[in-house]
């Protein structure tokens, strides 16, 4: 029969970001009024704290110009639609290693997979660095063997400011 596993199921909250510099060794936020606002809320609880170097977020034109350009473009190329042309971009570019290790009854398990990196978990600068790559390799000529990261589609996409996009 199956055995019953017990998994712990993560609550999908929206958290606010509070944006700061750190001066002297200390870290001084831009609106302070609304951070202490927010703290008052926790009052007794156990919080997590994460600082991270903040880092710009990626634009809608820089969005709009990756699907409605570069996906697109790839996508009718192949003959395909442009949700398919996104997911093929992605598991060429996005894909990477990952392994977990899994405490099992007879002792731990290491599992390794393959997993396709969302474009939203992307910053900004790497998002930009995704499509340039995928222009670049939409380039590259088509090898008898198929597509991979170095055979192509012999495929000209123009750069954000060599075409109009507006209308995506």
């Amino acid at each position: 029969m199956f055995k019953k596993i017990d998994m712990a199921l993560h609550e999908r909250k929206i958290y606010p970001k509070f944006k700061g510099t750190v001066q002297d060794g200390r870290l001084i936020f831009e609106d302070t009024r609304s951070f202490q606002n927010y703290i008052a809320s926790l009052e007794g609880k156990v919080v997590n704290i994460i600082v991270k170097v903040w880092h710009k977020d990626r634009s809608r034109q820089e969005e709009k110009f990756y699907h409605a350009v570069v996906a697109r473009m790839v996508a009718e190329e192949m003959g395909i639609d442009d949700q398919e042309a996104h997911n093929l971009l992605k598991s060429l570019f996005l894909a990477e290693e990952e392994s977990k290790q899994i405490e099992t009854p007879t002792g731990p398990k290491l599992y390794r997979y393959k997993r396709i990196l969302s474009t939203t978990e992307l910053t900004d600068k790497a998002y930009r660095e995704y499509w340039e790559k995928c222009i670049r390799w939409a380039a590259l000529p088509t090898k008898p063997e198929g597509l991979s990261q170095d055979s192509g589609l012999e495929l000209y996409i123009p750069l954000p400011n060599e075409v109009d996009y507006s209308d995506y």
